[in-house]
């Protein structure tokens, strides 16, 4: 099935694919060709896609996907490749963000500054699982 990623910066990928796996808002979905089709809000976290033996992972933050019988394309406004990151420096981040999260526990920053080290947190959590992949 085609398969395509968008960004706000242009096209990303377009491929033949076998298998997708997509972070929706509501939690993962797994799409193979003849898929009944559908519009969903993209959430964050890990897209794996799969042609054959091999299996591709990118991190995607926010947007929307169209799934057809014969495609599919995200239009995400963040997507990371691994390969682009430095985990050392994600741990750094991450260590950040926790400090933050204790700070906001004990009241001691705003509420929004609370809720953005939990995405933050968040996030790096998920960068860091693909270093594995």
């Amino acid at each position: 099935m085609k398969f395509e990623i968008i960004t706000p910066q242009g096209i990303f990928l377009q491929k033949e694919i076998e298998e997708v796996q997509i972070p929706a808002k509501l939690g993962y979905m797994g799409i193979l060709e003849g898929h009944t089709p559908f519009f969903a809000m993209l959430g964050m976290g890990e897209m794996w896609y799969k042609t054959g033996d091999i299996k591709t992972s990118v991190f995607v933050n926010s947007g929307y996907f169209d799934v057809l019988p014969d495609s599919v394309s995200v239009l995400a406004e963040e997507i990371i490749d691994p390969k682009d990151l430095d985990f050392d420096e994600i741990r750094r981040e991450l260590e950040e963000q926790e400090k933050m999260i204790e700070k906001g526990v004990k009241g001691e920053i705003k509420v929004e500054e609370f809720h953005k080290a939990l995405h933050l947190q968040k996030k790096y959590q998920i960068l860091l699982n693909l270093e594995k992949k």
